[in-house]
């Protein structure tokens, strides 16, 4: 039996001492992983925990590093407006069953592969395009209204070439629905839209140079590039462009023919057509014609300060300044794809065919001085001329990639064949720094403007290369 033992009582006599107490903890099993394993991911051997397969852990994840790797897209569009009332939709829309991101997606990429430059609106949902032809487009995103929701992607022609604007329109429009396939079209298409065309061209011209004698050929040559430098030295500025176009088309040797382009690449470079082997000199032609070079010279030094200053002598006074900007610009780029189709012309004459139909490739019937003597002499020549250096004025115009990418390609062009022709270029463009500004340019290409990422690939290509003294 128990005693009562008292609360107030403090003497411990009766008090057990404290004893340690030994206890046992059992250690759960070892929980599941709560992130779980990726089906891609085999299963490691059983009775081999300790080699982890670390090769298969990565490949499972290859596709999201890839899609953190993806550039962002330029053109985000948080929120679409719906039509305005009373507004006629262009005939040129397509109606999309997409989000918005897929759509703007596909879309930069298109306009990407095709080489136009962009200026994305992200709060009205709309882009102004400019095509390396001139021609102007706006491209709007409208949200639907009606029972089906979706996206209208429209296009409008602002300004330039109908013609061209319909082929811009055809892909672009395709590209908004998901039916513009990159690898197709670059099989096909190549980075110049023009291509196929061209080669119709090249059948025509073919077809019509037939029975004709080469010093008719030569002589309508002659003629074509005096008219041009009569519209050069009007004081309308739209004979001036036309003057500017006509020389695009007689330097370009796949809508002229290569007698013709070697010509005119030849005034269009030294001023003068002194130097063409083959070239005619009978009565058809007349020696008061060929050799009477003034025209020859007015039209070198037309390129040579559109080029550099962006002027013709002394120009037209406009009312403001915006319409003075937009067609001095408008002939600055003509005159630089003038200067880059003589350069390339001169630089690969050999590779251009008067018979494209036939398969044994047959000489042209007239050739000019090798192109690092001609190169050479431009170069010299033009900073006599203008008292500006032309490589420079070309690096210079190549590192406004970002603001002026036609413009920019067209001189990465120049500068990629005048390296590959003359060793003195290829050294003075590594003294400008070219390296730097043909590398800045690049990024700008990879991101917006697939001509002119090839085009600085082939400078970059160019520049480290030896040159001939090193081999």
């Amino acid at each position: 039996m128990a005693s009562n033992q008292n609360p107030n009582d403090n003497s411990d006599g009766d008090i057990a001492p404290s004893m340690p107490q030994w206890r046992s903890v059992q250690v759960g099993s070892r929980q599941p992983q709560l992130v779980p394993q990726a089906a891609s991911v085999p299963k490691s051997a059983p009775g081999n925990d300790d080699v982890i397969d670390k090769a298969s852990f990565f490949r499972a994840r290859e596709p999201e590093v890839e899609k953190q790797n993806k550039p962002k897209c330029p053109w985000v569009c948080p929120n679409l407006r719906p039509v305005p009332a009373f507004y006629p939709l262009e005939k040129s829309s397509r109606f999309v069953d997409d989000d918005t991101d897929t759509v703007t997606e596909r879309l930069a990429e298109c306009l990407r592969v095709l080489s136009v430059q962009a200026v994305f609106n992200n709060e009205a949902a709309s882009a102004y395009l400019m095509t390396s032809e001139g021609v102007e487009m706006h491209l709007s995103l409208w949200k639907t209204t009606g029972e089906k929701s979706g996206i209208v992607v429209e296009l409008q022609r602002r300004k330039g070439d109908s013609i061209a604007f319909h082929r811009y329109s055809r892909y672009i429009l395709d590209a908004a629905i998901g039916d513009f396939d990159v690898t197709q079209h670059l099989a096909t298409q190549g980075v110049d839209m023009d291509l196929v065309y061209s080669k119709k061209v090249q059948r025509l011209l073919n077809v019509e140079l037939q029975g004709k004698s080469k010093d008719t050929e030569h002589e309508n040559a002659v003629i074509a590039i005096e008219i041009a430098h009569g519209l050069l030295m009007k004081d309308r500025m739209d004979a001036r462009q036309l003057g500017l176009e006509s020389l695009c088309l007689l330097t370009d040797p796949k809508k002229t023919g290569i007698t013709t382009a070697l010509i005119a690449s030849h005034v269009v470079l030294l001023g003068t057509a002194r130097g063409i082997q083959g070239l005619s000199k009978g009565a058809d032609l007349g020696d008061d014609i060929i050799f009477d070079e003034a025209p020859f010279q007015g039209i070198r030094e037309a390129i040579l300060s559109l080029v550099q200053f962006s002027r013709i002598g002394e120009d037209v006074e406009f009312e403001n300044e915006e319409e003075d900007a937009e067609t001095m610009g408008a002939l600055h780029n003509l005159a630089l794809a003038v200067l880059a189709n003589a350069l390339d012309v001169v630089e690969n004459q050999d590779r251009f065919d008067d018979n494209p139909e036939e398969t044994e490739k047959k000489p042209s019937a007239i050739k000019t001085a090798p192109c690092s003597e001609i190169a050479g002499a431009f170069l010299d020549e033009s900073g006599e001329i203008s008292k500006a250096e032309i490589m420079k004025t070309l690096i210079s115009e190549l590192g406004k990639a970002s603001k002026k990418p036609h413009n920019a390609c067209l001189s990465a062009r120049c500068i990629g064949s005048l390296c590959r022709a003359s060793d003195k270029a290829k050294r003075r463009a590594k003294e400008l720094g070219a390296k730097n500004v043909v590398s800045t340019a690049l990024d700008v290409g990879v991101r917006t403007h697939l001509k002119l990422e090839t085009e600085c690939n082939k400078v970059t290509k160019v520049l480290q290369a030896p040159t001939r003294e090193d081999n």
